[in-house]
C-alpha cells in the first residue's frame, strides 16, 4: 500500500535517509534573499586579508654592526672627499703664502736698511760742519730724511696669521671642510697683502736711496771745496797737503758716532785751515829768505816729482853748522802708498852755496835718498847691487848725478863701486 504522505519513485528500493545535506530541488532555499529581476552589477568582493608574516627580528649585535657600516662608509667618504678637495686647494693656498711670506721678508729686511740709512744719516747732519759743508746740501738731507721716516711709519697692513692644516698630516673632515673655507678668503688675501708688501718695499727702497743721494751730495761737495784749497795754496808744505787729502779720504767712512772719526768734518775744516796758514807762511818765509827758494827749487828740480818739504837749521843729524854740511832725508806715508819725503839741511849749505860745490853735493845726496820711493828706484834699491843700503845707494846717486864729491857722500861713506854707480843711474 502507498502511503499518501511519503513521495513516490520509480523501481528499485528507497535509501534511507542519511546524516548528509539533502539533495537541491532547483528552489531557494527557506529563508534565501529573492532574486533580483533585473542585470546585477558585478561587484568583486575582497578575499578576506591573511594573517601577516610575522617580522624576523635581527639579533642587537647584527643591528649595531649594519649601523656601523653605514657610518663608517658615510664617514670614509666624506673624509675622501674632504681631503680630495684640501689637497686641491692646498697648492693654491702654499703658492700665496709663499709669496706674501717672501715679499714680507724683502720688505722687513728693506726696511731694517732704511732705518740704518736713517741713523748714518742722522749722524752725518750732526757731524757735517764747518765752511767746507754747503747748508744746502745740509737740508736736503734733513729733508730726505724725514721723509723716508715717514715712509717707514706708513707700514702696510698685515693679513694675519692663518693656520691652515698640512694635507701630509691627518685631520678629520670637519677641520679639512673649515680649512677649505678659510683658504677661499685666504689666498686672494694674501695676494693682496703680497702685493702691499711690494710695493711698500719699493717706496722704502726709494727713500734710501734719496738719503744716499743727498750724502752723496753732500759729502762730493765737501771734497770738491777741500781739493779746491788744496789747488788755491800752491805753496802749502807737504805735511799740510797730505793732511787734507788723509782728511778728505776719511769722509768715505762710515758716518756713525761708534766708530770713533765723528769729528772727521771738523778735522777737515781743521786741516783746511792748516794748509791755507801753512801757504802764508811759505810764502812768507820764501820771500824772506830768498836763496833758500832757491835751493829747495833745485832739488825739487832733480827729484823727479817725488813730494818732499825742506827744512833748515843750526844742527842736523848731530853736525852744527860751523865747520860741517849737513843733510838728512826722511821718509813718510801718504794715503795712495807712494811716500814723501822731508829733507833737513844746516845754515852752513846756504852760506857756502855759491862757494863751494860740495854743499850742493850734500843736497843732490839727500834728494838721492828720496828717489826709493819711486817704483822704479825701489827695485834697484832692494837688488843685489845695493840690498837696501841708504847711504851707499844716496852717495851713488849723487855721484851719478854728476856730483863725484866728498860732499855727496864719499867723505861720510865711502865710494861706491863703478857697478853700483851704473845701476844707481838707471831709474833716472
Amino acid at each position: 500500500m502507498h502511503d499518501p504522505d511519503t513521495p513516490e519513485t520509480t523501481g528499485g528500493s528507497t535509501p534511507a535517509p542519511g546524516p548528509g545535506p539533502a539533495p537541491w530541488d532547483g528552489l531557494p532555499p527557506v529563508g534565501a534573499p529573492s532574486v533580483p529581476d533585473g542585470p546585477v552589477e558585478f561587484v568583486m568582493v575582497p578575499s578576506e586579508p591573511r594573517e601577516p608574516r610575522a617580522p624576523r627580528h635581527m639579533s642587537g649585535f647584527a643591528a649595531a654592526g649594519a649601523i656601523a657600516a653605514v657610518v663608517v662608509a658615510w664617514a670614509i667618504g666624506h673624509q675622501v672627499i674632504a681631503t680630495a678637495v684640501h689637497a686641491g686647494m692646498w697648492p693654491a693656498w702654499a703658492a700665496a703664502d709663499s709669496a706674501y711670506d717672501e715679499a714680507a721678508d724683502d720688505y722687513r729686511e728693506t726696511a731694517e736698511r732704511a732705518e740704518s740709512a736713517i741713523d748714518r744719516g742722522d749722524a752725518l747732519v750732526g757731524i757735517a760742519v764747518g765752511d767746507l759743508v754747503a747748508e744746502e746740501d745740509r737740508a736736503n738731507l734733513e729733508a730726505r730724511i724725514a721723509e723716508a721716516r715717514a715712509i717707514l711709519d706708513d707700514r702696510p697692513r698685515s693679513p694675519g696669521i692663518a693656520a691652515i692644516g698640512d694635507p701630509a698630516a691627518f685631520a678629520p673632515a670637519w677641520e679639512r671642510y673649515a680649512d677649505l673655507l678659510s683658504m677661499i678668503d685666504l689666498v686672494p688675501a694674501r695676494e693682496d697683502a703680497a702685493a702691499r708688501y711690494d710695493a711698500a718695499r719699493d717706496v722704502v727702497a726709494e727713500g734710501s736711496l734719496a738719503i744716499a743721494d743727498a750724502t752723496e751730495a753732500l759729502i762730493a761737495g765737501t771734497e770738491a771745496r777741500a781739493v779746491a784749497a788744496l789747488d788755491q795754496n800752491p805753496s802749502a808744505t807737504v805735511a799740510s797737503r797730505v793732511a787734507v787729502e788723509e782728511a778728505v779720504a776719511e769722509l768715505r767712512h762710515s758716518p756713525t758716532i761708534s766708530s770713533g772719526d765723528s769729528s772727521r768734518f771738523a778735522d777737515l775744516a781743521s786741516a783746511v785751515d792748516e794748509l791755507r796758514a801753512s801757504h802764508a807762511a811759505e810764502v812768507a818765509r820764501l820771500a824772506e829768505f830768498p836763496l833758500r827758494a832757491e835751493i829747495e827749487a833745485f832739488a825739487r828740480s832733480i827729484a823727479f816729482d817725488v813730494p818732499f818739504d825742506v827744512a833748515w837749521a843750526d844742527e842736523v843729524g848731530g853736525f852744527s853748522s860751523d865747520g860741517y854740511y849737513s843733510g838728512t832725508a826722511e821718509f813718510f806715508e801718504d794715503v795712495d802708498g807712494d811716500g814723501w819725503g822731508l829733507i833737513s839741511l844746516t845754515h852752513s849749505i846756504e852760506e857756502s852755496w855759491f862757494s863751494d860745490e860740495n854743499a850742493k853735493a850734500v843736497v843732490v845726496h839727500e834728494v838721492g835718498h828720496v828717489q826709493v820711493l819711486r817704483e822704479a828706484c825701489a827695485t834697484i834699491f832692494d837688488g843685489p847691487e845695493f840690498a837696501g843700503d841708504h847711504e851707499v845707494w844716496a852717495t851713488a846717486w849723487a855721484i851719478g848725478m854728476g856730483y863725484d864729491l866728498p860732499g855727496a857722500g864719499i867723505e861720510a861713506y865711502g865710494r861706491p863701486s863703478d857697478a853700483q854707480i851704473q845701476a844707481s843711474t838707471a831709474c833716472r
